[in-house]
Order: C-alpha cells, then structure tokens, then sequence
C-alpha cells in the first residue's frame, strides 16, 4: 500500500476548524483508518509538495444526514451516574461488542434523543492538504 506523509486542515463550511495536523504531519497508508476515505480520495489526487483545496460536497465528504439515525431513547437505557448534556458523545456496545459513537441531539424529559449520524454529515467541507512525502 502507498504510505503518505501530509499536512493537512480540514474546515467546516461555516469556516470552523475541525482538526488539522500542521504543527506535526501525519503519516498514515492508504486505507488504515486514520483519515477518511473521502479525504484519501483527495490525497490520491494531489501532487507532492503542492497546497491544494478540495471543497467537498455533504454527498461527497461525509454524507448526508439520515433522519433514521435520530434514536429516542428512554433515560434507563444510559447508567445512572451518567450526566446527559446536549452534545455530549456517547458510546454504545452491541451485544457482540461493536462499539457505535452518537451525539446527544435532544433531551425532552425522560426520552434522549441521540443522533448516529456522521457529525459532518449534512455539511459540506474544505480539506487542504500538503504532501510532504509519498511511498
């Protein structure tokens, strides 16, 4: 597989940073799981030691935001020492141990809404990348 050495920020459309690795450049190999397959995609296409800007669509990046991935849920489905805050990411095991990350969406009383949902699903985004080396 083709190793990579980059630099990297990705924004979202509303211009907020999401991550970036500028300070130290990430290494990764092409589908090891530490970027994006919509970002590696981008990577595949720029050259060596060229800044370049890759605006993605919401289709293109991370997908679209699906209303079945909104799951009510009752309060005695989470521990009771848990605090449920707006936002807060919450991790759930399946019964044969995948682990699953959602996003609390909304609290109306005893139901939590959770969101499964990307969390840049829905948005599009800026990714720029600098290839520092490539193997």
């Amino acid at each position: 597989m083709t190793k990579y050495k980059i630099f990297y920020k990705l924004s979202h459309e509303n211009g907020a940073l999401v991550n970036e690795s500028w300070d130290e450049p990430l290494e990764f190999e092409l589908g090891d799981g530490q970027l994006d397959s919509c970002l590696e995609s981008c990577v595949i296409d720029a050259q060596v030691g060229q800044l370049q800007t890759f605006l993605l669509s919401a289709s293109e990046a991370f997908g679209d935001e699906f209303s079945e991935a909104f799951q009510i849920m009752p309060r005695s489905d989470f521990p009771q020492t848990m605090t449920i805050e707006l936002d807060a990411a919450v991790e759930f095991k399946t019964p044969i141990g995948d682990s699953y990350v959602g996003c609390v969406d909304k609290i109306d009383g005893d139901d939590i809404t959770i969101n499964f949902n990307h969390p840049l699903a829905g948005s599009d985004v800026s990714f720029q990348v600098k290839i520092l080396q490539k193997q």
